[in-house]
């Protein structure tokens, strides 16, 4: 491996929440853009998403890790019901996102929630912060709630303890808290109508390091006692590391490896995610040098691996024809980790050889 990243995982269940592979099931998920915009204009698809294909278990975290423009925001948008599939379907608790109506859709939009990246932007600033707290209460999705102001105003207030805020702060506007508070803020909310699956799209990349290990703490001490369900968005490979229990990797819109978050990180299988370790603080940055192909993914023949255009290990075999003949299926290589590469024991191989570099270069 090349980065020694400490990885405290753990189910986090608690009696509320019992383990259920099938409380997230996304299954062939396929989106599809049409960028045609003029009557004489030559209508071109981008595709975003193709055959994305995974499970969370209930009071798990699932990090979902990968580049600019990889396809994990848009995986997270068709989860929360914001982009329809072309393909494919994402099953959250028996729902089917975008098949359910009347209480089912209620229930849905009860069930899960976000938790964005800029907690400045996400908090509207003409509401006191017991009015965005209460705001998805007073909106139907705690119905218990809806109309009895007093029951809101207690909620609104065990959840800012819950998120280590003071009561009196609840009369306050947004612009008068510190990042990090304002993300505590904007947890609460995500919290308000006791959701079962949070999504966290970078919810840390917009504050301090400091704060950063604060809110993680915070976001892990909730899962462990509520039970929660987390999907974190992120090209932090750190902050995955410590919250999450597995990981999958996203390049061009498919995954190119999904596994136990300790395995992927000791024992990567494709040239990506051993890519994305490397570029982490404090890794060895001997890969990043190694020479590799030039070009971009337009230049691949039809079928080709999709990582070929920028390989290193394509470039020590020798650049085999199989990479730019057969794009890699994702297959298991071991139990419940798979990887879409031909030559997943090379990988491993590279991997090694840079673990021992950086030991030598720290002893």
């Amino acid at each position: 491996m090349v980065t020694e990243l400490e990885t405290t995982t753990g189910v986090g269940a608690t009696s509320r929440a019992t383990l259920d592979e099938n409380f997230v099931e996304v299954t062939d998920l396929g989106v599809t853009f049409d960028t045609g915009t003029g009557f004489l204009q030559k209508r071109a698809e981008i595709v975003a998403v193709d055959g994305v294909s995974f499970r969370i278990a209930r009071g798990r975290t699932l990090g979902l890790v990968g580049g600019t423009g990889s396809g994990k925001s848009t995986v997270a948008h068709v989860i929360m019901g914001m982009t329809p599939p072309t393909k494919g379907s994402v099953i959250i608790d028996g729902l089917r996102v975008g098949a359910v109506s009347g209480r089912d859709r209620a229930r849905l939009q009860r069930l899960v929630q976000v938790v964005l990246q800029d907690p400045y932007s996400s908090l509207d600033p003409r509401l006191k912060v017991k009015d965005i707290i209460a705001e998805p209460l007073s909106l139907g999705m705690g119905a218990r709630w809806s109309r009895d102001r007093t029951a809101i105003r207690a909620r609104v207030l065990e959840l800012l303890g819950l998120v280590g805020l003071r009561e009196n702060r609840a009369e306050r506007y947004p612009h008068q808290f510190s990042g990090g508070q304002r993300q505590r803020i904007a947890i609460a909310r995500a919290l308000a109508p006791r959701p079962e699956l949070i999504l966290l799209d970078e919810p840390t990349s917009a504050l301090d390091v400091s704060v950063r290990a604060q809110i993680l703490t915070l976001l892990k001490r909730l899962q462990e006692q509520l039970g929660v369900t987390y999907l974190i968005i992120s090209h932090d490979l750190v902050t995955v590391a410590y919250l999450a229990s597995d990981v999958a990797v996203m390049h061009l819109g498919r995954i190119v490896e999904i596994g136990p978050t300790r395995t992927m990180y000791r024992s990567p299988r494709h040239p990506y995610t051993l890519e994305l370790l490397a570029s982490a603080p404090g890794a060895s940055a001997t890969f990043l040098t190694q020479p590799r192909p030039s070009g971009s993914p337009a230049d691949l023949p039809p079928g080709a691996c999709r990582f070929a255009y920028r390989c290193a290990l394509r470039t020590r075999l020798g650049n085999p024809s199989r990479c730019v003949e057969e794009d890699p299926p994702l297959v298991e290589i071991a139990p419940n980790h798979r990887a879409a590469c031909h030559f997943p024991d090379d990988v491993a191989v590279m991997a090694d050889e840079l673990k021992q570099e950086q030991d030598s270069a720290t002893a």
